[in-house]
C-alpha cells in the first residue's frame, strides 16, 4: 500500500513543483521505503514506497518504460502474475525480478484499454502517454485501492488520498450539500461510488477506467462478469471449486517481505481467512489478532465476546501468535480530527477503533500485512432468499424443511423465519392482484404454523393497494420509523420526504443483485476509509474475498448451493470441512458488538457530546438544534431501547468535527 499522484497541465503551463507542497506532503508518510517524481514542464507523476511484496524491493517509481513513451505510477499488488508472465513472454527471476510495476506497463503496452481486465489484484495506476499526450487510469474491481481526481478542463489530478487532491491551488473548495443530507438519513449515501463530500471532486469507481486528455475525460466501466448460472453435477463439485479458488486467493496475498498478520473475531469470515491462511504457511507464523471484552457484565459478555471460538482457531493451528485487543480503553472516536484530515469527509465506519487497533499492534510487531475477511458473507452470500424463491414455486414443504432446518440451528421457533422469507412474495402476488394464489398460500400458513390469516392479509395481500388516508392512518398506529427520530431540519426532512418517492427498478435476477448490492459504494468507501487506517500505521489490509475470481465464482453458484439443509453459506462451510474447526465451521449465530459501541461512546466522549450540544452551529443547515438533548437522552438507553440513536450521534459528531475543520486558501496556481 503505497501512494501515488499526479497533475497534467493540458494547456501546457508549466507545473509549479514548490506550489504543491501542502498536497505532496499529504502522501509523504506512505512512503517510508522511498519516494520518486517525474516531471516534465507541465506534467508531473509522484509514487510513495511501502515495500510490502519481495518484487516491491526491487521496485522504482514512476516507471519509466524502456521506449521512453510511457509513464506509470501504480498503488498495486498483482495476484495474477504467473498468468501475466506467460501472456506476455516475460522473465521473472529472484536476482531481477519483474515488479508488479513493470507487469502493468507491458499489459498495457500490449492490450491498451483493455489490460485492466486482464489484471487481478487490487491496484490503482496511471499511465502518461508522452506522444500521444494522454492519460490513462484504472482501479481494481472492488475498488480497494484509492483513486480520488479533480479535472476542470484544463487540468487533470489525481491522488491516493483526497485531501491531497483538495490542497492544490485553485481547486473549488465547495461542499456538495447533498452528499451530507444523504450522509445523515442514509438514503443513497452507500450507493455512491463516483461522488465525493467536495463538488468539484470525484473518485474512479471499482472496475472502472479512465481516458483524460485536452480533448476531454472519457469514464467506462471495464469489470463486466458472467452471470450466468454454474451447473455442476454435485455438491463436492462446488465445495471443490469454492475450496481451490478460495485458497489460492488467501495464498497469492501472503507475498511478503515482513511477518503477516490476520484479523480474527471468531465468525465465520474471519475464521476462514485466518485458518486458510495459517495451513498454507505451514510452519512459519501468523500474528492473530481478536478483540476481547473480559471485563463487561456476564450477559454482556456471553452476547459480545467470541473466545470460545477464537480459541478453538488457535487450537486446531499450532504456528498461530495470538494478540488480543481491548476495546473499551479506546473511544469509538479515537483520533477522529488526525482521521478527518487524511480522510476530509464524514463516514459510516462505526466501530473503526478495532481496526485501528489491530494495525496499531501489528505495526509494533514488524507486521506489514494485515489479512481481512471482509465482508465474505455478501460475497459468498447468506442465502436465505432460497426460501422466498422455494415458496415463491410453490415448493412449500422444500421450505418448510429448509425453515424448520433453519430454526434448529438457530434454536429458535421456524413461525418467525417462515414470516419473513415468505412474505416478498405474498406482497408481489397482492401487488399483482394474484388473489387465488395468495389466500391459498396464507391458508397454509395458517395451518402449519397458526400465522393469523388477518395479519398476512393485512400486511401483504391487501395493504400495498389501500388508500392513502388509510396508509397515513397505519403510519400513525405503528408508530415512526428510526430515521424520523433524528432531529431533522425542515430542509433534510423535506428531502426525505422526496427520496421516499422514488423507486429503482428490481434487478433482472438473484445474480445481478448479488453483483449489484456487491459493487455498490458501502464496500468501497469503507476501503477507502480502512485505507487511510492503514497508512496511519504503515500497514496493508488484504481481503481475500474481494478477490476478483472467488466474487465471480460466487455470483454463479445457485442459490440452493448456498443455502441447503438450513445453513447459509453453505458452500463455504463444506469447501473448508478440513481447514475449519468443527465448532466455527457449524457456528450458526453471530455475535453483537453494538453494547461496546454504546458504552464506549457514552465512556470516552461526553466532553465531545456536551459541546455539540452546547454550540450546535455547524449542524444548523441539517439538524433540529433544539431536538439534540432529546437524542441524547435516548442515545442513553441500552441499545436494544434507544433505536439507534447512539449511532445517529456518532454520525452527527463526524460530520461536526469535519465541518470544523479549516479550509486552506488557494492562492496560486500549480
Amino acid at each position: 500500500m503505497s501512494a501515488i499522484f499526479g497533475l497534467i497541465h493540458f494547456d501546457g503551463q508549466p507545473v509549479a513543483v514548490e506550489a504543491l507542497r501542502p498536497a505532496l506532503d499529504v502522501l509523504a508518510h506512505r512512503g517510508p521505503d522511498g519516494q520518486g517524481r517525474w516531471h516534465e514542464g507541465s506534467v508531473l507523476l509522484a509514487h510513495w514506497m511501502l515495500h510490502t511484496t519481495p518484487e516491491s524491493l526491487h521496485e522504482q517509481q514512476p516507471l519509466v518504460a524502456p521506449e521512453g513513451d510511457l509513464v506509470l505510477v501504480a498503488d498495486a499488488r498483482i495476484d495474477n502474475r504467473d498468468e501475466l508472465l506467460a501472456a506476455l513472454g516475460l522473465r521473472s527471476m529472484a536476482e531481477r525480478p519483474v515488479t508488479d510495476a513493470a507487469l502493468i506497463l507491458a499489459a498495457y503496452r500490449r492490450w491498451e484499454a483493455d489490460c485492466p481486465d486482464r489484471l487481478i489484484g487490487d491496484f490503482a495506476f496511471a499511465i502518461w502517454d508522452r506522444r500521444h499526450r494522454r492519460l490513462f487510469a484504472a482501479r481494481d474491481g472492488m475498488g480497494v485501492r484509492p483513486f480520488y481526481y479533480f479535472h476542470d478542463g484544463r487540468r487533470f489530478a489525481f491522488a491516493t488520498l483526497l485531501p491531497a487532491v483538495r490542497l492544490l491551488p485553485d481547486v473549488p473548495q465547495d461542499i456538495d450539500e447533498e452528499m451530507i443530507l444523504r450522509y445523515l438519513s442514509r438514503h443513497g449515501i452507500e450507493s455512491e461510488r463516483e461522488r465525493t463530500f467536495y463538488s468539484a471532486l470525484r473518485r474512479l469507481p471499482g472496475g472502472h477506467a479512465l481516458l483524460v486528455d485536452a480533448q476531454g475525460l472519457r469514464l467506462w466501466a471495464y469489470w463486466q462478469p458472467e452471470l450466468k448460472e454454474l451447473r455442476l453435477g454435485s455438491e463436492a463439485e462446488y465445495a471443490e471449486a469454492f475450496r481451490a479458488t478460495f485458497e489460492e486467493a488467501v495464498r497469492c496475498r501472503l507475498r511478503s517481505v515482513t511477518p503477516i498478520g490476520s484479523h480474527l473475531s471468531g465468525g465465520l469470515d474471519s475464521s476462514s481467512v485466518s485458518c486458510m491462511a495459517a495451513f498454507l504457511l505451514k510452519d512459519h507464523p501468523l500474528h492473530i489478532y481478536s478483540a476481547i471484552f473480559p471485563d463487561l457484565p456476564e450477559e454482556r459478555r456471553r452476547e459480545m465476546d467470541e473466545r470460545a471460538y477464537v480459541n478453538a482457531v488457535h487450537r486446531y493451528y499450532p504456528n498461530i501468535v495470538p494478540h488480543f485487543f481491548r476495546p473499551e480503553f479506546v473511544s469509538p472516536l479515537v483520533d477522529l480530527e488526525n482521521i478527518l484530515a487524511y480522510y476530509d469527509q464524514p463516514f459510516l465506519s462505526a466501530n473503526y477503533h478495532f481496526g485501528w487497533g489491530f494495525a496499531r499492534m501489528a505495526r509494533q510487531d514488524g507486521v506489514r500485512i494485515l489479512l481481512n475477511g471482509l465482508d465474505g458473507d455478501s460475497v459468498v452470500l447468506h442465502g436465505w432468499d432460497r426460501l422466498t424463491q422455494l415458496f415463491r414455486e410453490g415448493a412449500w414443504e422444500a421450505f418448510a424443511q429448509e425453515a424448520e432446518a433453519a430454526a434448529g440451528h438457530l434454536g429458535t421457533r421456524p413461525a418467525g423465519i417462515v414470516r419473513r422469507y415468505a412474505a416478498p412474495a405474498l406482497t408481489e402476488w397482492g401487488r399483482r392482484h394474484r388473489w387465488l394464489q395468495l389466500l391459498r398460500a396464507i391458508r397454509w400458513l395458517n395451518q402449519r404454523y397458526g400465522l393469523p390469516a388477518f395479519e398476512l392479509i393485512r400486511m401483504h395481500g391487501i395493504w400495498p393497494h389501500v388508500p392513502d388516508f388509510l396508509h397515513r392512518r397505519w403510519q400513525q398506529w405503528r408508530g415512526r420509523s428510526r430515521t424520523d427520530r433524528m432531529p431533522l431540519s425542515p430542509r433534510l426532512a423535506a428531502w426525505m420526504q422526496q427520496k421516499r418517492r422514488e423507486t429503482v427498478p428490481p434487478p433482472e435476477s438473484y445474480a445481478a443483485a448479488h453483483f449489484q448490492g456487491l459493487t455498490r459504494g458501502l464496500w468501497q468507501s469503507a476501503m477507502e476509509f480502512g485505507d487511510v487506517l492503514d497508512g496511519l500505521q504503515g500497514v496493508e489490509s488484504r481481503m481475500p474475498f474481494f478477490d476478483r475470481r472467488v466474487i465471480e465464482l460466487n455470483l454463479r453458484i445457485p442459490l440452493e448451493m448456498k443455502f441447503r439443509r438450513g445453513w447459509p453459506r453453505y458452500v463455504l462451510r463444506v469447501a473448508l470441512e478440513d481447514i475449519l474447526p468443527p465448532e466455527v465451521q457449524w457456528r450458526a449465530t453471530k455475535s453483537n458488538i453494538g453494547f461496546g459501541f454504546y458504552q464506549g461512546l457514552l465512556r470516552h466522549e461526553r466532553a465531545r457530546i456536551e459541546a455539540l450540544l452546547q454550540k450546535p452551529e455547524q449542524l444548523r443547515s441539517f439538524v433540529d438544534p433544539k431536538a439534540l438533548g432529546s437524542l441524547w437522552q435516548q442515545a442513553q438507553l441500552p441499545p436494544e431501547q434507544n433505536e439507534e440513536a447512539d449511532f445517529i450521534l456518532y454520525l452527527l459528531l463526524i460530520l461536526e468535527a469535519w465541518l470544523r475543520q479549516p479550509t486552506p486558501v488557494s492562492a496560486t496556481a500549480a
